[in-house]
């Protein structure tokens, strides 16, 4: 028999100590990156799901949408400044694998956050060298 309602960490108490010293089982389960992303983002965990942003780049480095949503994550905790350097790799990204439209929409979401940066932004048009 299964649930369909989420597995939470479960308190452990032992007898012989305080509840302050209640330890939390952790789920056996491995739960990939993205679930736990998902999770994060749903129950409002912004600094755990920027983490999980950053691993989950690591392991794909060139896959440019992790990179989008990290910028779009900073940018709703107010980090206009990472916000703008995550977007900058996104466009990298976008650019060297043909994606020009998304290229140009994420430039200019960058620039409605730092239009002073105009002048620094890589070319939508063709592949990067």
């Amino acid at each position: 028999m299964f649930s369909l309602t989420p597995r939470v960490p479960h308190v452990i108490r032992f007898a012989n100590q305080p509840q302050s010293k209640q330890m939390l089982r952790r789920d056996t389960k491995p739960t990939n990156l993205r679930t736990q992303l998902s999770k994060a983002l749903q129950t409002g965990r912004a600094n755990q799901a920027l983490e999980l942003y950053e691993l989950i780049e690591k392991q794909r480095p060139d896959e440019p949408r992790w990179s989008h949503r990290k910028g779009d994550l900073l940018q709703r905790m107010g980090r206009k400044a990472d916000a703008v350097l995550a977007y900058e790799r996104a466009v990298e990204l976008y650019v060297a694998k043909g994606f020009a439209a998304r290229a140009a929409a994420t430039t200019k979401v960058m620039l409605a956050i730092a239009p002073d940066r105009r002048g620094e932004l890589p070319r939508t048009d063709r592949p990067s060298h």
